[in-house]
């Protein structure tokens, strides 16, 4: 009900209450009077003094002049009268307040809560219309208020996991470096393939931090939207063959196959080639890092569907628990959580290709049956600009 509507019914209400009680009233001590005064209709109104107004004031004085005990009654009458005024219009009044007040007292309450840091409650409605809207956009505040902080303390969380991600990331190399060139030092290395040994491993751990170093800066610049792309328009399909043929001697030496189904048509879309190059790396990377023993091949393949280009990176790796696959985007998300896995890697990668794939306007999945059952990487771009939710389309289909 809106404001002015309880204002009209509660003016009603004032208005009609004491007319109502003030009547009955009024019959009862007509009645008192009656029975009191059995002769004054009689003795002192006549018909004549009833239609001549002067008349009748020369009557009722006479009446009254005759019968003073009468004065106390209608003195009675009157009080009584005023009574039922005061008392209704002060009892309508309060209700109509205490109505107003209660859901602003409960406002206030409320703030003084939000104050102290506690938002686990929720906020009343009123039956006011413009009172429960006040409520409703208050606890829509307050919603808000829970979400940031829930927000806050998940950034805070993440924040001390990055921290120690990467304390934990830089000090593994670094204690390997320091480690070597001590026992260079100390005269270990005392042959030329032994310090060539030395010297390669300490290059390769530098390379480890320098890549830290570099997907750590990436990273910041997309989380920051500070990282340029160059769009342009370019054909799909000519990257991912350029990408697949520089892999081919890794392959040879892990004793694996790179397959690749290649559609012959063209994949005209809109991307920055070296970033979207440096996605491709990342998948193909991993599933040469998380093979197995007996793995032999890996398969790319490519095609369209409803105005997008899917490319699939299918491996018969170690494969991923169903309900990691979307855990496996965050940063620094390993699914060796104890780091005690021979594989090289700091967690980053696919939480940079996804987030450069999102750039594009596109998508990247994980699918995998389990451990030990392969993974398959599915990256979805639209084939022209200006289609950006599109890729959702084509997901069912490919899932």
């Amino acid at each position: 009900m809106k404001i002015r509507q309880r204002f009209s019914y509660y003016n009603f209400i004032m208005l009609i209450t004491p007319i109502v009680l003030i009547g009955v009233v009024s019959v009862l001590f007509l009645i008192i009077f009656m029975i009191k005064f059995p002769a004054a209709g009689t003795e002192y109104f006549s018909r004549a003094a009833l239609i001549n107004p002067f008349n009748l004031m020369n009557a009722i004085g006479k009446f009254f002049s005759g019968n003073p005990t009468a004065i106390m009654y209608v003195f009675i009458y009157i009080i009584v009268c005023i009574a039922i005024c005061s008392v209704t219009n002060t009892i309508i009044t309060r209700r109509m307040a205490s109505e107003f007040e209660k859901p602003l007292r409960e406002l206030r309450s409320n703030m003084d809560t939000i104050r102290n840091g506690d938002l686990n409650f929720e906020v009343m409605g009123s039956e006011l219309d413009e009172i429960d809207d006040l409520c409703e956009g208050f606890d829509s505040m307050r919603r808000a208020l829970v979400y940031s902080r829930e927000k806050e303390n998940q950034l805070k969380q993440e924040r001390n996991m990055l921290i120690a991600n990467i304390s934990h990331d830089l000090k593994t190399p670094v204690t390997s470096i320091k480690g070597y060139i001590d026992g260079i030092n100390d005269g270990v290395a005392d042959t030329p393939e032994k310090l060539k040994r030395y010297l390669d491993t300490i290059k390769a751990k530098a390379g480890v931090i320098d890549e830290l170093v570099s997907n750590l800066s990436t990273f910041s610049k997309l989380e920051l939207s500070g990282l340029d792309f160059n769009m342009s328009r370019g054909d799909l399909r000519d990257l991912i063959l350029d990408v697949a043929d520089s892999y081919k001697i890794d392959f040879e030496r892990a004793g694996m196959t790179l397959e690749t189904e290649i559609c012959n048509e063209p994949l005209p879309v809109q991307i920055d080639g070296e970033k979207m190059r440096r996605v491709m790396n990342n998948l193909i990377d991993n599933s040469l890092k998380y093979r197995r023993a007996d793995s032999a091949a890996v398969k790319i393949s490519c095609f369209t569907d409803e105005g997008n280009a899917y490319v699939t990176v299918q491996d018969d790796g170690i494969g991923i628990e169903p309900k990691e696959l979307n855990n496996v985007f965050e940063s620094f998300y390993r699914t060796d959580r104890s780091r005690t896995s021979q594989v090289k890697g700091n967690g980053l990668g696919l939480s940079i290709a996804k987030q450069i794939t999102e750039k594009h306007g596109g998508r990247l999945w994980l699918r995998s049956a389990g451990i030990n059952k392969g993974t398959t990487a599915t990256l979805c771009l639209p084939l022209s600009a200006g289609t950006e939710t599109a890729c959702a389309a084509g997901i069912d289909k490919i899932i």
